[in-house]
């Protein structure tokens, strides 16, 4: 076994309210001098690993299309991580972040120090790295380390080049857990060493290859960015809205592709506060790439149709749905627009505006006990439906399928 070491000094950017001490220490380890001033101290893996996520994995029709898929996703990993923003809280400290993944990719980083002075070496969980497509190569523009040998050999058994550097680079990691009784096993009939590897490494996106065991299992894409929401509601219409996309993708063979530094760049920006509002990120519509707004991205601007409303036509051209069904889709439709528009909040915007406005907060980023306990009390009386919250979810909105009438 190789475990991930519990104790590393990551941090997250506190908020910076009117009385936050400057600087800010944190309390738990104000003498130790490696912590960073203004910085909310994480100081264990668990930090990580406790966060809630939500992820969709999608089949495609063949190895091409799921290749296809995979590379038109990845550049909507950062989009989807913004509209799904919900961590703002840190150790009961109200952060200057809205999610969940470099604060994720931070605690849960194994890499000795040897490796973290090796240039593009990053942590196991993180944004995936590479475009698959030989097509698309020439937007991996960082240069990520890749085991050779690896690269190689699956070229030499006919993998495309483009394809191969993925698992060379997916090769570099040891695994964290190898079980004694399963070392020698026929490669043959079992896929187990290499989902030893593969499994344990989280990226934004996850290629997944057939079971060798299961014949009725295809490629598949596993889409992993978003965070957990409060309510069932938000997460149905978000796991729809992707797989939506994934068919309009399809259909009208729409090309999203940017360059991998870019992506990068727009993961980083979906982590600011309200940034679903406040910051621009770089998409591609038809041949041109430009930074836009997230309104524009999803609702359309006068060069581009927006995400939203292609989805809508797709459905009008191409879905025969009965009544109920559309009248559910277009429910999860109107919240993604709505976030997008900054009508609706994302959970983190409506988690801060609940503590801001919280009778005990002293406006010095400290969430003490009993705000923790009215707003843990508030999110289970709104996920169970108790409680309408008209911030996040219009009160109109709820669906008209079986599951809802039950």
């Amino acid at each position: 076994m190789c475990p991930i070491r519990l104790y590393q000094h990551k941090s997250v950017q506190i908020f910076k309210d009117s009385c936050t001490p400057s600087p800010f220490r944190d309390e738990l380890f104000k003498d130790d001098p490696d912590i960073k001033d203004d910085h909310i101290h994480l100081d264990s893996s668990i930090v990580g690993w406790g966060c809630c996520c939500l992820q969709v994995t999608f089949q495609g029709e063949s190895f091409k299309e799921t290749i296809h898929l995979y590379d038109q996703l990845l550049p909507l990993c950062p989009i989807m991580l913004c509209l799904s923003a919900a961590c703002p809280i840190w150790r009961g400290y109200l952060s200057d972040i809205d999610c969940r993944w470099n604060v994720l990719s931070e605690a849960t980083d194994d890499r000795t120090a040897e490796e973290k002075k090796q240039k593009n070496f990053l942590s196991r969980y993180g944004l995936a790295p590479l475009y698959l497509a030989d097509k698309n190569k020439y937007l991996n523009n960082i240069d990520y380390p890749v085991d050779q040998y690896v690269i190689t050999k699956l070229i030499d058994q006919g993998m495309p080049e483009t394809l191969s550097r993925h698992f060379g680079h997916l090769f570099i990691r040891d695994p964290l857990v190898i079980m004694k009784e399963l070392l020698h096993l026929n490669d043959d009939t079992t896929s187990y060493h290499f989902e030893n590897i593969n499994s344990q490494v989280w990226n934004s996106l996850r290629l997944k290859p057939p079971p060798l065991n299961d014949k009725s299992i295809g490629w598949r894409v596993e889409f992993r960015p978003m965070d957990i929401q409060i309510g069932d509601f938000e997460n149905a219409a978000l796991v729809v809205f992707v797989a939506l996309l994934t068919r309009v993708i399809i259909t009208y063979n729409l090309d999203l592709t940017i360059p991998i530094s870019q992506i990068n760049e727009n993961m980083n920006i979906a982590h600011h506060r309200n940034s679903v509002c406040r910051e621009k990120f770089y998409f591609r519509y038809d041949t041109n790439t430009s930074q836009m707004f997230m309104n524009e991205i999803i609702n359309g601007n006068k060069d581009f149709i927006g995400l939203v409303p292609l989805v809508r036509q797709y459905i009008d051209e191409r879905e025969d749905m009965d009544a109920n069904t559309r009248h559910t889709v277009e429910q999860y439709l109107l919240l993604i627009s709505k976030r997008a528009d900054g009508t609706l909040l994302t959970n983190a915007s409506w988690i801060r505006k609940f503590i801001l406005s919280h009778p005990s907060y002293k406006q010095d980023s400290v969430i003490s006990e009993e705000i923790q306990y009215d707003l843990i009390w508030k999110m289970v009386q709104i996920a169970n439906v108790h409680e309408n919250c008209p911030q996040i979810e219009e009160l109109k909105m709820h669906t008209h399928t079986k599951l809802h009438l039950k």
